[in-house]
């Protein structure tokens, strides 16, 4: 069975598209429940799913041990290795399933939410099952079937929004968004099966292990300690803030990375998966991250810096009386989650080149940081926490982002430099979004049409402009969503 794809320029804008759309219904089937389950439940309720999420996060990352970056960065693979990796995935899963079942009190009480004990049982079951599955999403992944890959991705987000959605309009309470994420990576596994024709044989190689160790490893260890980054401020406001808190902040942060993660995510998988193709080629791997990062910074930059200016009346008209605590944090996330999406192109073109031990160092870094940050600033609440995230991000981010353009002979400033109008349009579109909302205010209208105002003027802004830049992006964009064919050369 071959495990290898050809990777050209309209192969990546269609896995781009396919990648796209899985991640546009994934992120609006969340969105959906968080907000029905925001409606329905308060936020100190919500802060008891949000820390069993915490937990359930982690262990997902630790069934992987960085063995899907190992089978698509390496040139060449073979069955026995793959198989190897599979059973190791499964032992790894199955153990730290028992260890959430038998540990899951004093997890719960380590994060401050005795109560999410039973949650966290119940999401045990996901470590086991993401195992299943994670040999066969990496192949998926390694030969470029993105197609399938949203197929399957899609499935999932169906099947949690549908269950989900039912359970909580049922009443189920917290329960209705635990059962719904086991029930889609359920389903994503089964899928992933059924898509992916490979199948373990009766072979496991230690050896074959240790060869692939050091690579998997050092990603490894970046990749929970990202994951533990990106967790540790919820477990600092849970320990210290306690379970409202927590809930307002897990709300604001899931407002935000919804919309940003449609983009960000499927731009990021395939640029790693083309990337490690084209890993001998900086010609193209310059290129290729130019681009990437002009298509992620069209979307991403307006519609964050949008959200931001429009935080208040979009808290009040989508989840209604009692978030309004998540409104400047909403504020402070959403331009910070912008320039996290643009870094993430970096950290594929690093991982690409096989320098997953950088990647270890600067998540090792992030985490340091970050901790010493937050806990200092959660003396002045949500707010501050938020802050606190802000100032280590956007200290250490564009160091990392020096470091993996040096792999590629590209500077920082070439990088950025064709984001700079992207960044103008996007000031002058939330400029404009701010001053129509407060128009709209200023009349005597309600929440609604002000956001409405808004987001309608915002949207006309940037539209216009962007048509009057004519940016590059704008045919990248128009390729990835199969609308156009635009040449690679032009």
């Amino acid at each position: 069975m071959s495990f290898d794809a050809v990777v050209d320029t309209d192969g990546v804008a269609r896995a781009s598209r396919h990648t796209v759309l899985a991640q546009l219904a994934t992120q609006t089937s969340r969105l959906a429940v968080n907000v029905i389950l925001a409606r329905l439940l308060t936020p100190s309720d919500f802060g008891v799913v949000a820390a069993a999420m915490v937990v359930m996060v982690v262990v997902w990352q630790l069934t992987d041990l960085g063995t899907s970056a190992v089978i698509i960065q390496r040139d060449v693979i073979d069955d026995v290795l793959v198989s190897s990796l599979f059973y190791a995935n499964v032992l790894l899963g199955a153990g730290l399933c028992a260890a959430m079942i038998t540990g899951a009190g004093p997890l719960a009480a380590l994060l401050g939410q005795p109560a999410a004990a039973p949650a966290i049982q119940v999401l045990a079951s996901v470590g086991l099952l993401g195992a299943l599955g994670n040999m066969h999403h990496a192949l998926l992944r390694r030969t470029m079937q993105f197609g399938r890959l949203a197929a399957i991705n899609i499935a999932n987000a169906l099947v949690t929004g549908l269950v989900g959605i039912s359970l909580a309009v049922a009443g189920a309470g917290i329960w209705a968004l635990v059962a719904g994420t086991v029930a889609g990576v359920a389903v994503s596994t089964v899928a992933a099966w059924a898509y992916q024709p490979w199948r373990p044989s009766a072979t496991f190689s230690p050896r074959r292990l240790r060869a692939v160790a050091r690579f998997s490893i050092h990603f490894f260890y970046s990749s929970a300690l990202a994951v533990g980054f990106a967790q540790l401020d919820k477990v600092i406001i849970s320990r210290l803030l306690g379970g409202t808190a927590l809930g307002t902040y897990t709300v604001a942060q899931r407002t935000v990375t919804s919309p940003i993660n449609t983009v960000s995510e499927a731009v990021s998988t395939v640029s790693f998966s083309a990337f490690a193709r084209d890993q001998n080629n900086v010609e193209a791997l310059r290129s290729g991250a130019s681009r990437a990062a002009g298509v992620v910074a069209l979307i991403v930059l307006p519609s964050m810096l949008g959200l931001a200016v429009l935080a208040e009346d979009a808290v009040a008209v989508v989840y209604g009386p009692g978030w309004e605590a998540a409104i400047p944090v909403i504020q402070v996330l959403a331009p910070l989650a912008a320039l996290q999406a643009i870094s993430r192109v970096t950290a594929s073109v690093m991982l690409a080149m096989g320098r997953s031990d950088w990647l270890y160092r600067w998540a090792l870094a992030y985490c340091l940081a970050g901790a010493a940050v937050m806990v200092a600033s959660s003396q002045w609440g949500l707010v501050g926490v938020s802050l606190g995230l802000a100032v280590v991000v956007v200290v250490l981010t564009p160091f990392e982002m020096m470091m993996a353009l040096g792999l590629i002979e590209m500077r920082l400033s070439t990088y950025l430099r064709p984001l700079l109008p992207h960044a103008v349009i996007s000031a002058v579109m939330a400029t404009a979004a701010w001053l129509a909302a407060a128009l709209a205010d200023h009349l005597g209208t309600g929440s609604a049409l002000q956001l409405l105002a808004g987001v309608a003027t915002g949207g006309a802004v940037h539209v216009a402009l962007m048509w009057r830049a004519r940016l590059p992006a704008m045919d990248d964009a128009r390729r990835v969503a199969g609308r156009w064919a635009v040449r690679s050369s032009r």
